[in-house]
């Protein structure tokens, strides 16, 4: 009940001075509303990211000829020899804890033809064997994959993605049909599985898949391939990555003690760069709102300074009826704290709704977790106490006779 009635006075002295009570936990609404709302933001495009890069299975990982985004501008990296498509069935042969192992190749900027239409200049072509499918997670809806034979015979299929089919068959059966890619015709024999879109909006239904033989045809062969390998289960993962790795050293002629001249990554390794970089941006809204606090607590005492001197008489005329320093100790520790969790409460709803708005616009997935929370009213409390501590201090030693004179 005491406490109660603490919290009360407290709460009748912010309501008269309004206007200060606002502008003092204004520093600790920005500084809780910052952490929130990146941590918001960031906690859900974890989440939504560590599923959009789980690109292949638990158990698949792809060789490439450098790392992703790195080793072009590098002398020591640039002369590394293609991978060769050929590669795949020396994995498939060799490696007895590789379930699947298959090359495949992209071009970007494609444009499909069908009769008198024509898509825009925005799909990705894939070249690939019948791999390809199950390494990706790609199903069909309709039709066939590209199989062996079509590899080994430079056949002329395709299987296509729904947002192709979209924009050259609204009306028709697909199957059967011929669409042109780079002046070629291709037989329609398949139809990918709507995989909706990403975390950022886009589509991952804009691919078409042909052979990666007849892709070389049209294409060129210059190009270095991807050879993406599924392991037997998830327990054997680094069995197989180390028999692959042990197989394209013999094939690359890579000798003892040099390092490989080609680069292995997988989901884990995607995931791992983001959550890096998450966490650092997290790190610095941390920071930031430690320096918004920083400056509300600083507000908090200040106010509570003045609150002081201007309940100089009150303070007296407690004393005078038997309150004890300890008494208005509590007090003014309760107002500045309470003044605090205002603020942090204030700053938790306006981190939330930003978060929430940006959410809406940009269709981010929105997760606030309750350590945040917690956290947050925490660190508030805290602060109230830390900012209130000299201000009460100085209110509970104040004589009563003296302070009964002040005017």
């Amino acid at each position: 009940m005491y406490i109660y009635e603490n919290f009360q006075i407290a709460f009748q002295q912010l309501k008269s001075s309004k206007l200060r009570s606002i502008l003092t936990v204004l520093g600790i609404t920005i500084g809780i509303a910052t952490v929130i709302f990146i941590v918001a933001i960031l906690e859900g495009y974890n989440q939504s990211i560590t599923n959009e890069l789980n690109l292949l299975g638990a158990n698949v990982f792809q060789v490439q000829k450098y790392k992703p985004g790195r080793g072009f501008h590098s002398g020591r990296r640039r002369d590394r020899k293609n991978l060769k498509k050929e590669y795949s069935k020396e994995l498939r042969e060799k490696c007895s804890y590789v379930k699947y192992a298959g090359a495949e190749v992209w071009e970007y900027n494609i444009s499909f033809k069908y009769k008198d239409k024509s898509t825009n200049p925005t799909f990705m072509l894939a070249g690939g064997e019948p791999e390809f499918f199950y390494n990706n997670a790609e199903s069909i809806a309709r039709g066939r994959i590209i199989t062996r034979s079509d590899v080994e015979s430079n056949a002329r299929v395709i299987v296509l993605g729904k947002d192709i089919i979209d924009q050259l068959f609204p009306f028709e059966d697909p199957i059967g049909k011929f669409v042109k890619v780079k002046g070629t015709k291709f037989n329609v024999v398949g139809i990918l599985e709507n995989m909706g879109a990403s975390t950022f909006g886009e589509s991952k239904n804009n691919k078409a898949i042909i052979p990666i033989t007849t892709y070389e045809d049209i294409l060129g062969r210059y190009r270095s391939v991807y050879i993406t390998i599924q392991a037997i289960d998830a327990q054997h993962v680094e069995e197989a990555k180390s028999q692959v790795i042990g197989i394209l050293r013999r094939l690359r002629k890579v000798q003892p003690g040099d390092e490989n001249d080609f680069d292995i990554w997988s989901n884990d390794m995607l995931i791992e760069s983001f959550q890096n970089t998450a966490n650092k941006i997290e790190l610095v809204a941390v920071m930031i709102g430690i320096i918004s606090l920083l400056v509300g607590s600083i507000g908090v005492m200040n106010i509570m300074l003045v609150t002081v001197t201007e309940r100089t008489r009150e303070i007296g005329i407690r004393k005078a009826v038997g309150a004890k320093r300890r008494n208005i100790l509590i007090q003014f520790l309760n107002e500045a704290i309470f003044l605090s969790l205002i603020g942090g409460f204030l700053g938790i709803v306006t981190g939330f709704l930003l978060a929430l708005i940006m959410s809406s616009i940009f269709n981010i997935p929105l997760t606030l977790p309750l350590w945040a929370v917690i956290t947050g009213l925490t660190v508030t409390c805290i602060v109230g106490l830390i900012a209130g501590i000299y201000p009460a201090a100085r209110a509970s030693k104040l004589d009563p006779i003296q302070s009964l004179r002040y005017e």
